[in-house]
This record gives structure tokens, C-alpha cells and sequence, in this order.
């Protein structure tokens, strides 16, 4: 990026920052912000000033710790707004995780990891703890793998090299699930992910087309505790469950 005369590397490093935080966190100091992102804590400091005062950090003391600031509450709504295809969908989820007792969610490709645009759960007393703006990575879910499944040849083909650097000696492994999974969603239809993510999760996913015009490629999933949900429920029950709902979104 160094070499991209059009890169801006202030802006990009405002933005490590503020993508350091993670979902259910509380506020992170200077410090930890520097040692995040790898940047020196007299930058991380500048950048953390810059980015109180328009709005987008929220010190809790003087000098901080930080918070999220509801600057950037304001981006993500806007952001979401943009994906039509998440308000036409959330009806159908809904009446989804209440008649299976499950929770579902729509994502979409950020990177390795897939971002969930919605999330519906059950009135289960216990379900999968994931919320709109969750991140997952897409190797070892059964959304991320229901996402990559489904894409043309030459695009998933491009994304190997991504995910290759982001999980280094653990990839050869990793890329021959994930060709399983391949195998598995041509063969049935649908992507699983039992424990490999989290051990109490249970998950199948599907892939998703695009929804509408303009909209990009995303993936669905449907989970549960595995307390409640082993893999013969998941296979012949949840999932040809979700497989009909992925048919009446197509249409959509």
C-alpha cells in the first residue's frame, strides 16, 4: 500500500483503530489499541484525540480509556440500510427461528470473515449469542463455508490467497475442509459446522444469490446449543428446514 500514491496511511490507520474494538468489549486504553493494531502509542494517542473530537471515540476519563462513539452508530445504519436485501429477508427469519426453535442469520463476505446484516433468535431460554454486526470467520462456519461454496470458480479461486495468509501452517488443513464442505453443499445442498467454530454450536448454512438487483452474494445459516441439537437433528431436521427457506428468499 506504501507505493499507492492514492493511499491515504493517516486514514487507514484511524480506521485499525477504530476496527480493534470487538463486539461485548468495554472501553480500551491507548495501550491496548497500540498493541492491536502494531502501532507506535504516540500515533495511537494522535489518532484517538482526532477521532473524540469528530465524534467517533468516547472517552471515558481524561485521555481515556475509549468506547465506540455514536458517530459511527450513525455510519452503520446508514451502511445497513443499504442492503435492501436484509429488511426483505428479516420477516421470513423471524417466523424461521420461532417455529424451529433455532437462531438464523444472513451475512455477507468482509475479508476472511463474514458479517452477520441480520440475526433473528428463538424464545429459547438458551440460544447462539451472535448479533447483527458479529463477525465469524468464513473457514471454519457453516455460513462462511455455505458462502464460498456457492460462488462462481474463479471467485473463490481469488480468495484463496487471503485466506492462505491469514491462517499460515493451519491452512492446508483448513482448505481441505473446506473442499469437503464444497463437496458436501453440491452433493446436498447445504454447508455444516459442528462444533469446529464454537464447541457448544451446531450450524448448517446455505448460499444465498443476490437477493436484488445490485445486491452482493450473501449466506444463511441456522444454529443452535448442541445440547439441543445433535448432528442427526441438524441434518434431518434443521436443515431441510432451511433449505426451504433459502427457496422462498430466492424469489425475492
Amino acid at each position: 500500500m506504501q507505493q499507492d500514491r492514492q493511499f491515504v496511511t493517516a486514514l487507514a490507520r484511524g480506521l485499525e483503530v477504530l476496527a480493534a474494538f470487538r463486539p461485548g468489549e468495554g472501553a480500551l486504553s491507548n495501550q491496548e489499541l497500540a498493541r492491536r493494531t502494531g502501532l507506535p502509542k504516540s500515533t495511537v494517542s494522535r489518532l484517538s484525540y482526532t477521532l473524540t473530537r469528530l465524534g467517533y471515540l468516547q472517552p471515558e476519563g481524561d485521555g481515556g480509556p475509549y468506547r465506540l462513539g455514536l458517530a459511527l452508530l450513525a455510519l452503520g445504519t446508514t451502511a445497513l440500510a443499504g442492503y435492501d436485501a436484509r429488511a426483505a429477508a428479516a420477516p421470513l427469519m423471524r417466523e424461521f427461528a420461532l417455529a424451529n426453535n433455532v437462531s438464523v442469520s444472513l451475512a455477507l463476505r468482509d475479508g476472511s470473515d463474514m458479517v452477520y446484516l441480520e440475526s433473528c433468535r428463538s424464545q429459547a431460554r438458551v440460544s447462539v449469542q451472535l448479533f447483527t454486526g458479529s463477525r465469524v470467520p468464513l473457514a471454519t462456519t457453516a455460513i462462511g463455508r455455505a458462502y464460498f461454496a456457492g460462488l462462481p470458480q474463479a471467485e473463490r479461486d481469488a480468495l484463496l490467497p487471503l485466506l492462505a495468509e491469514r491462517y499460515g501452517s493451519d491452512w492446508p488443513a483448513l482448505k481441505a475442509r473446506l473442499e469437503q464442505s464444497g463437496a458436501d453443499y453440491a452433493a446436498r445442498g447445504y454447508t455444516e459446522s459442528f462444533g469446529e467454530y464454537e464447541p457448544d454450536v451446531m450450524a448448517v448454512g446455505v448460499h444465498l444469490p443476490a437477493l436484488l438487483p445490485g445486491q452482493p452474494a450473501m449466506a444463511l445459516n441456522a444454529s443452535g446449543p448442541a445440547f439441543a441439537f445433535n448432528e442427526a437433528a441438524m441434518r434431518q431436521q434443521v436443515a431441510p428446514a432451511l433449505l426451504a427457506l433459502r427457496q422462498r428468499l430466492a424469489p425475492l
